[in-house]
């Protein structure tokens, strides 16, 4: 019986993400009682990027929501490696043997960086490791082993049989006609690699070619596969009725009125007697201060490995997850990166709220309901429970610099505290941490960093600067683990009786910690040192 009359319209509203939307249009589209596929994919034909990061975790959040609704998924990612090597990107390694390798499939294009089998398990090896810690696991098919294979013979045939039907169809939304005798078939040749040939179908299993390229000519037959394929359009309906594809979204250049989704529509529907996935159509994921689209040949992309650099791997899934497919976005490494920690936080503690059936019972859902899709475990939040610790981002860069990036020291600072209550605290503050420090060195402001002196230095002082910089020393020295609430009021005091503010003693005391005039708060800087490290930078010049 179809789920399209046996289940219920009506949806729980605890389902309210648009993944849950899109999973709850897509089981009204299944049959009851079959499992749910699920699909995404790319040509690995250059470096796979963070823009093209948005398919997967797409799919990946729509499988999830698929799951919380009951439906037993299976998520495929096709590697589209049987695809034509058409240009070299950018900076990559030995150019000239890209250059001579050009016209054949990527995947018989050698690996130039020399770590892999091809040009093409090089880029999917990477990408496959960054999916990793974001919790997401399709099953990769790679379309060069299926092809080779013949397992899409049936599926050419009956392209080749359609061939009328599909150059009808392609010729509608084409400026020049298709020739009459037009075929539904690329491929590469068995003797020079290339796909520069001309076929020629003999209406039962055989196809044959000759190659422009080389000259080379020779017979097949489709069910012991070899190299053919479909083109582009065709392969991608094709495989939606053989896979039974029931979601895959596509890019917004896919989406447009005669697209490859509109025209893959019809050909699945006449050609392969089955219908189109359900399908979203996402926007492009823009660098902030990059202009234009995302692009693998310029070789000056950002991939999802550099990201996890400095988002954490649940920080990095939000993102994505609080954006609406359809919305253009940017991914920021300069001072954005506080807000979105900042935010991030912020949205942890609205989840973790109890509710109280207020008008603001519906952000904490909707707050929840994304931390959970974003989870890489799919850790549930239950309202009420604790929230669990997370360092701010900005105290954390500051207390980084002070330890020179010690991320013990950090870890141990928060323990001491009472921050830090449970191993899973000490491991999510040391990511944390981590990225962090990676984001100071790499992308912050340059007024942003600081270091300690490695020395102390002898600096002249008025009378007035030495009295209250005494005072300070004296403070530290007698509790050299003063806290920042208690060492506030001291700080209030130093400057009675001198000429002083503490805006005008302030620079003096970052000169002799920092070598400048200006840094993090002072209490906080002086807290973190601890009285020890910071009397021996303020001594030298107390004793001229």
């Amino acid at each position: 019986m179809s789920s399209k009359s046996s289940k219920q319209n009506v949806r729980d509203p605890y389902f309210s993400h648009w993944a849950d939307q899109a999973a709850f249009r897509t089981l009204r589209s299944s049959e009851e009682g079959d499992g749910v596929t699920v699909a995404a994919g790319i040509t690995p034909s250059g470096v796979v990027h963070i823009g093209n990061f948005r398919e997967v975790i797409t799919v990946d959040l729509v499988a999830r929501a698929l799951r919380d609704q009951g439906a037993e998924v299976r998520f495929i990612y096709s590697w589209d490696d049987f695809d034509v090597f058409r240009k070299v990107p950018a900076g990559m390694p030995r150019p000239d043997l890209l250059e001579e390798n050009l016209r054949r499939s990527v995947v018989d294009v050698p690996d130039p960086f020399g770590e892999h089998d091809s040009y093409a398990s090089h880029f999917v090896a990477l990408f496959e490791e960054s999916l990793a810690p974001l919790g997401i696991e399709p099953e990769f098919i790679r379309q060069s082993v299926r092809y080779r294979a013949g397992d899409y013979a049936d599926g050419i045939r009956r392209a080749l049989e359609s061939k009328d039907i599909l150059r009808e169809i392609l010729n509608s939304h084409r400026t020049q006609p298709l020739p009459e005798d037009w075929l539904p078939l690329a491929g590469f040749c068995d003797s020079c690699g290339r796909d520069e040939i001309d076929f020629k179908w003999s209406g039962e299993w055989e196809v044959s070619y000759s190659c422009r390229s080389c000259g080379h000519e020779a017979k097949l037959d489709l069910r012991q596969g070899g190299n053919v394929k479909l083109p582009w359009r065709i392969d991608w309906p094709m495989r939606w009725s053989v896979e039974r594809v029931l979601f895959e979204p596509g890019g917004k250049d896919h989406s447009s009125a005669g697209g490859s989704y509109d025209t893959g529509s019809v050909i699945v529907d006449r050609v392969y007697g089955g219908e189109a996935p359900q399908y979203i159509s996402y926007d492009f994921v823009r660098i902030k201060g990059k202009g234009g689209k995302i692009s693998s040949s310029s070789g000056d992309v950002v991939t999802v490995a550099d990201c996890l650099e400095i988002y954490e791997p649940m920080i990095l899934r939000w993102i994505f997850a609080s954006q609406r497919p359809g919305s253009e976005f940017q991914i920021s490494f300069d001072l954005d990166v506080l807000r979105l920690y900042e935010d991030f936080d912020r949205a942890t503690r609205l989840a973790h709220e109890s509710e109280d059936g207020s008008k603001a019972d519906k952000k904490r859902q909707i707050a929840r309901r994304t931390l959970e899709l974003a989870s890489p475990s799919g850790a549930r939040i239950v309202p009420g429970e604790a929230v669990p610790f997370a360092a701010p981002f900005r105290g954390l860069s500051m207390l980084l610099q002070a330890y020179d990036g010690d991320v013990d020291r950090v870890v141990a600072y928060y323990e001491k505290s009472g921050d830090i209550q449970s191993q899973a605290d000490a491991e999510a503050c040391r990511q944390r941490a981590i990225c962090c420090w990676n984001w100071t060195r790499t992308y912050a402001p340059e007024e942003f960093r600081f270091q300690i002196r490695s020395e102390p230095v002898q600096q002249p002082l008025s009378a007035d600067q030495h009295r209250a910089l005494h005072r300070l020393v004296e403070v530290m020295r007698a509790e050299p683990d003063i806290s920042e609430p208690d060492l506030i009021p001291h700080m209030q005091g130093l400057c009675e009786g001198t000429e002083l503010t503490l805006k005008t003693l302030c620079p003096v005391v970052y000169d002799l910690l920092l070598g400048r005039d200006r840094g993090p708060k002072l209490t906080t800087l002086l807290t973190t040192l601890g009285g020890e490290k910071a009397v021996s930078l303020f001594e030298p010049s107390l004793s001229e």
